[in-house]
């Protein structure tokens, strides 16, 4: 029997998934019970972050895309991976963050995949995917008045502190274009100055990504203007020590990578 409590914070459900299990205890007594039991191949453990820009400059084909690429990249977690989202903040870190992670319901045998450990890990998925679809929903943005991609950035890393020695990736479905008081890319109009993350860097204001690989989806590459804030992006990163490849740096791409960085 698997138990769920659903609790909704601002935009985001956070769902608690505790399997009441009944067994013997050991592989063998499970086996003796009725469950089927097989060796299991490891990966490392993963942890998945998701951030979303719900700004009025996205579209919703976007974000229907967006929601087509999370529900596809979601059903590949496994047991032990860990989930985060986050919508982006606004205009600081002053506001309170929308956000949301759990991990993915752990094997009962490290060492044997069993039926009952199969059927926890779908339902568990399943009620991530239908949760996040808020994330992505186009309705409702007119009180959005700003993107804060860099400040968003300070919280996913406080995911990575708690991933535990987890592979960890980040999917930012965004077209890139900080919007602030200070700081606004769209159309170049108030770009950081060239020497901005270096900067800030020397400042110890940037926040560490140390083994973070990342994935933008929703930002384009097709002008002079769009490169300009390629760059800004791909030096922000490479200074908090996360990577940013061109390969996964996009506009719609067809699947997400499960492995972007190799």
């Amino acid at each position: 029997m698997v138990a769920r409590v659903g609790c909704r914070v601002g935009l985001f459900s956070c769902v608690v998934v505790s399997s009441f299990l009944v067994g013997c205890g050991t592989p063998e007594g499970s086996a003796a019970g009725g469950q089927k039991a097989t060796e299991i191949t490891r990966r490392p453990p993963q942890l998945v972050v998701f951030a979303y820009d719900r700004s009025t400059s996205i579209s919703g084909n976007q974000l229907e895309i967006a929601r087509q690429l999370t529900n596809e990249r979601v059903r590949k977690l496994d047991h032990g991976d860990r989930i985060a989202a986050h919508q982006l903040l606004q205009l600081s870190l002053e506001e309170p963050p929308l956000r949301w992670s759990q991990d993915v319901p752990a094997r009962e045998f490290q060492d044997q995949a069993l039926s009952r450990d199969s059927i926890s890990r779908t339902r568990f998925l399943q009620d991530a995917q239908d949760y996040l679809i808020a994330c992505t929903d186009s309705l409702e943005r007119g009180s959005i008045n700003g993107t804060d991609i860099l400040s968003t950035l300070h919280d996913i890393a406080a995911d990575l502190r708690a991933a535990r020695g987890r592979q960890s990736m980040l999917y930012i479905f965004s077209d890139m274009l900080q919007s602030t008081r200070t700081i606004e890319m769209e159309g170049l109009r108030a770009m950081p100055p060239d020497n901005w993350v270096l900067r800030e860097k020397a400042a110890g204001t940037l926040p560490d990504h140390t083994g973070l690989c990342v994935v933008v989806v929703g930002a384009r590459v097709d002008t002079n203007a769009s490169q300009r804030v390629k760059r800004f992006w791909k030096e922000y990163f490479e200074a908090t020590g996360a990577r940013l490849d061109d390969v996964n740096y996009t506009l719609r791409p067809v699947t997400l990578p499960e492995y972007p960085c190799g």
